[in-house]
């Protein structure tokens, strides 16, 4: 009994533990792991019946010891744990009601396999692994310092590609010492990748980027760190007649070219965005020839081509009211459409913003999912002005060039002879032109402002929903600033979509460009990857930490729910065996069955003889009776206990002469009916009991 406990318990224990070890884990051999879970329940459920039934088997003799039950209880009380229909019984439940709830629970117990098998499911989850992923890139513009265009460097047969394109003061056939290059515009090659990127509304990703980082089947992220422009706002004014402050740089103060009077409700533009003050000249020179060298010989104006200011992004824009804003689709907002309404000046709300471009250190995650880009910059640390100058309008230049554009202190202009320095400002310079150009201009209601519906807008930036809701006539976004930063971002990240730009570079080595192959296999002409060969260890020097990631079927382990279920079990089969060895204390001790000696053994009494156990007139069995019991005689009372041996051939003292031999006779325990046996209910044991008549 006690073993039968502990094997139960163990297996349970068992179960938990294996199921706890295949947690999380991918489901592979599903019905094989299953089956060991399932053993491991008809152990627990075998070892906890068993014991129970142990315990059943003695507190049915302490039971019939004690009360007189009809031959009918005593057949169901004996086949309690075989039939079914035994616990059924009214009389035995009555009588034996400790016995019956046993009965019960090892009926009950199979609940155990089928209630556990549920604890163990298997699940779509996200599958997460620590890799070192092929293919990441990052930027790294001293690459752009040191681009000689006119002996680009090639990888894998492509020339790798600089941001800007430019113009120079040599002549063909001379060398002379005091020639240089100067600034022209965007190269057209990141004009097209960053116009891409503006009609996308994110950045651009490389081809194949997913599968060549990732592997097939998986998706991935990783955090890749790279110095950059980033545009730095500061907020100026926000609401009708408030004061706009101006704008403090590290080299001077500069006030906004216009006030918030251009923007409703005083005015009539809803956007307003100017971004071209102190802008780059791309006529330095009236006077050019070939390549936009001068047509004057040197020496050349000491401010040709120079980079004086970096343009700020002077942006105004409208939005509604606090009370119209939160109204939503079942309560939509009452705009008036016109100047005459009276709610016109207390609609609308003006604001004002500048941004400076800075070099900033960007940390950027990257995430390919299902073969999607998506990106988020995590954490933006501005270090010092693109240009460190403050622009100086309606002054003059008058120093010999073409561009009229001043800014202080001049000794911060950065002059193309300053080489490395020109270069790098001159790839922030486009990067920032081209976000520039994207969002310069109006958007607002026409010169009778007689009506707010189908706005007039002279911008590009209505070629895009990054800054105007369409869905609310065209009236920029509240959080259009911080737009306006991510819109630059996707930018500057949509050049990691063409690694053939001379500052794209490969993460694990950022002194390294990486060209538009990884590990020297080239794509098909289908745009997938050759099988590549295993890599050797210089290719594994270019991997890069990445965290990969899919959905799975995966194992879902509910302990709770396991432990709920056998918890119960246990504690029934606890109670069960303490019930069962309370009983075989009063029996003394002697662990009894219902095995077919032990039923022989307990049915000497000579009083069961004087009843016909058949319907069969001779003993045997009648066609109606089926060998069974009749009904009368199951409604007789019986018991176990001393048999009363009183003119039955015994010696009236309890003794009964069983042909021992001996002479003497010895008590005898057996089945009787009532008044046949004495039952003794406080017995030590029922050992002690059989040597009274000795």
């Amino acid at each position: 009994m006690y073993l039968c406990l502990l094997f139960g318990v163990a297996c349970a224990a068992s179960h938990h533990f294996y199921y706890w070890s295949l947690d999380r884990r991918p489901a592979t051999n599903q019905i094989k792991m299953m089956r060991y879970g399932t053993i491991l329940a008809f152990g627990a459920k075998a070892g906890l019946s068993a014991a129970v039934i142990v315990a059943f088997r003695q507190r049915v003799w302490t039971t019939v010891r004690k009360r007189f039950m009809t031959v009918g209880a005593l057949d169901a009380l004996f086949s309690a744990t075989e039939d079914s229909q035994a616990v059924t019984s009214r009389e035995m439940v009555q009588s034996a009601k400790v016995a019956a709830l046993l009965a019960a629970y090892v009926w009950l117990a199979p609940l155990v396999v089928v209630l556990t098998s549920n604890t163990l499911l298997v699940v779509p989850r996200r599958v997460e692994i620590r890799e070192m992923c092929p293919g990441v890139r990052t930027l790294n513009f001293t690459f752009e310092e040191t681009y000689e265009w006119r002996k680009p460097p090639k990888i894998d047969r492509l020339f790798e590609i600089p941001l800007s394109l430019w113009n120079t003061t040599k002549e063909s056939e001379k060398d002379t010492p005091e020639w240089f290059d100067y600034y022209t515009a965007p190269n057209p090659s990141f004009q097209n990748t960053a116009t891409i990127g503006s009609f996308l509304e994110e950045a651009v990703m490389r081809k194949n980027a997913p599968i060549e980082t990732c592997g097939s089947g998986w998706s991935c992220s990783f955090e890749i760190q790279f110095i950059a422009p980033a545009y730095k706002c500061t907020e100026l004014g926000s609401g009708v007649d408030s004061k706009v402050n101006n704008l403090t740089q590290q080299s001077g103060s500069i006030a906004p070219p216009f006030n918030m009077d251009v923007l409703l409700p005083k005015g009539k533009f809803t956007y307003y965005a100017f971004t071209s003050g102190g802008e780059y000249s791309t006529t330095q020179m009236k006077e050019v020839g070939i390549g936009g060298r001068p047509t004057m010989n040197p020496p050349f104006p000491k401010h040709l081509g120079a980079f004086r200011t970096e343009p700020i992004i002077w942006l105004g824009y409208v939005t509604l009211a606090d009370a119209l804003s939160k109204a939503n689709d079942t309560n939509p907002p009452s705009v008036p459409s016109s100047p005459s309404d009276p709610a016109w000046s207390t609609s609308f709300v003006p604001h004002m913003f500048a941004c400076e471009n800075y070099e900033s250190n960007y940390t950027v995650r990257i995430n390919y999912t299902d073969a999607a880009q998506s990106t988020n910059v995590t954490k933006v640390t501005y270090l010092r002005p693109v240009i460190n100058t403050t622009y100086t309008p309606h002054i003059d230049a008058n120093d010999g060039t073409a561009d009229n554009v001043t800014a202080v202190p001049t000794a911060n202009y950065i002059l193309p002879t300053s080489v490395p320095q020109y270069r790098r400002t001159a790839a922030y310079h486009s990067l920032g032109f081209m976000l520039r150009d994207q969002i310069n201009g109006t958007v607002g209601i026409g010169d009778d402002r007689d009506d707010l519906v189908n706005p007039i807008a002279n911008t590009k930036a209505i070629q895009t929903s990054r800054l105007l809701d369409y869905g609310n006539n065209y009236f920029p976004f509240p959080d259009i600033q911080r737009r306006i930063q991510k819109f630059y971002e996707d930018i500057i990240l949509s050049v990691l979509g063409n690694p053939q730009f001379a500052s794209v570079v490969w993460a694990a080595k950022p002194g390294e460009q990486s060209g538009v192959t990884f590990n020297n296999v080239p794509l098909d002409q289908e745009g997938q990857n050759n099988r590549p060969p295993p890599l050797t260890d210089e290719q594994r020097a270019y991997l890069y930490p990445c965290t990969k990631f899919r959905m799975a079927l995966v194992y879902k382990f509910n302990a709770r729910l396991l432990w709920i279920v056998y918890s119960i079990s246990i504690a029934l089969a606890v109670m069960g065996v303490v019930v069962g060895a309370l009983a075989l204390r009063e029996n003394g001790g002697v662990v009894r069955d219902t095995k077919f000696s032990s039923i022989v053994a307990a049915t000497r009494g000579s009083g069961l003889g004087r009843v016909r156990w058949t319907d069969g007139a001779d003993g045997g069995v009648s066609s109606v009776g089926n060998g069974t019991v009749p009904e009368e005689v199951k409604g007789w009372r019986m018991g176990y206990g001393v048999v009363d041996t009183s003119g039955s051939g015994g010696y009236g003292d309890g003794r009964l002469d069983v042909g021992d031999g001996m002479g003497g006779g010895r008590t005898v325990f057996g089945f009787g009916f009532e008044g046949d046996v004495r039952q003794l209910r406080r017995t030590p044991s029922l050992v002690q009991l059989t040597t009274l008549g000795k």
